[in-house]
């Protein structure tokens, strides 16, 4: 073996053996961090928590934002509309202003709100016999409608006898 080959040889081994040692040792660069805003537009990446929502008036003071987001959309389902049904938009950015009360459908919606919860907490929790357990929701009445029908009962044929399984009717009484 002449000279050149021995030493490309021991140049090949040794190369081979200190190379994980050297890397073990190299303290890794850092990468480089993008703006959250360039984070979350990122498709595949994880995203990390929502801030904390801001001018809650009538949900949980410590609801995170995650859980805002995610009730939001719930409400979306219920009654078929998207952000901009409630929220206002900031003509500047042309994006949702959460926050703001500019648009007058969001204190409805906050009136709204309050009644399904009252009507949950106060009402049907007094009722010992209830059929079903599912809470009284915006989807309950508007059923993804925003402008829900007003319900107009089916007519009933008052012409047949009262069977003996049925009730008879009340008479008013003066």
């Amino acid at each position: 073996m002449n000279r050149f080959h021995r030493y490309a040889l021991f140049v090949v081994c040794v190369g081979s053996l200190s190379a994980p040692l050297m890397l073990a040792q190299e303290t890794p660069a850092p990468a480089p961090t993008a703006p959250p805003a360039a984070q979350a537009a990122r498709p595949g990446q994880p995203r990390g928590p929502r801030p904390n929502p801001t001018n809650i008036k009538v949900l949980p003071k410590d609801i995170t934002g995650d859980d805002v987001v995610k009730l939001m959309h719930q409400y979306e389902g219920d009654l078929g509309v998207e952000c901009a049904f409630c929220h206002a938009r900031n003509p500047e950015t042309k994006r949702n202003d959460f926050a703001s009360d500019a648009n007058p459908v969001k204190e409805k919606a906050r009136v709204m709100i309050k009644m399904t919860a009252d009507l949950n907490t106060k009402y049907l929790a007094q009722l010992s016999d209830r059929m079903s357990t599912d809470p009284v929701t915006c989807g309950t009445c508007h059923r993804g409608s925003a402008m829900p029908e007003i319900f107009v009962p089916k007519q009933r044929e008052m012409n047949h006898p009262p069977s003996a399984t049925s009730p008879a009717p009340h008479a008013p009484t003066n």
